[in-house]
């Protein structure tokens, strides 16, 4: 899957947070995005981090969350558990394709078990839909 990274200021309503290897803003359709380069392995560190640049861009609100993961992303079994109990979004769609994203993407969704409505998918287009249910 191609991201375009870091080409998205079209869609920002917000600020653009970047940091080496993701970026965070929230969309004019009020939905925050990450997008997450190649090859990022994920500690609860920055999963802190992104965490932090949600409530900032939120301002006390809830909104949905989409991810659009590259290829070859990991997340360290602290990193899964702490965002699975966060409560910062109002549901996260997480898009990204190949086996190796399903595979661990139900992983997480099963073991994480995380506390608000999340799912994955293979296109943005269908996340995007999937999201509005969850919009102020």
């Amino acid at each position: 899957m191609e991201t375009k990274f870091p080409k998205f200021s079209e869609l920002a309503k917000s600020e653009i947070i970047s940091y080496t290897n993701y970026a965070i803003f929230l969309r004019n359709d009020n939905i925050v995005q990450i997008n997450i380069k190649d090859n990022f392995d994920c500690e609860i560190a920055d999963s802190k981090i992104m965490l932090d640049a949600i409530k900032q861009l939120s301002r006390g609100k809830k909104y949905p969350l989409l991810v659009l993961y590259s290829d070859f992303n990991s997340f360290t079994k602290e990193a899964k558990d702490f965002v699975a109990k966060s409560n910062e979004t109002s549901a996260d769609a997480l898009v990204g394709d190949g086996f190796a994203f399903k595979m661990v993407g139900n992983i997480y969704l099963r073991m994480n078990k995380p506390i608000r409505p999340t799912k994955l998918f293979n296109d943005v287009e269908n996340a995007l839909k999937w999201l509005e249910q969850f919009k102020e």
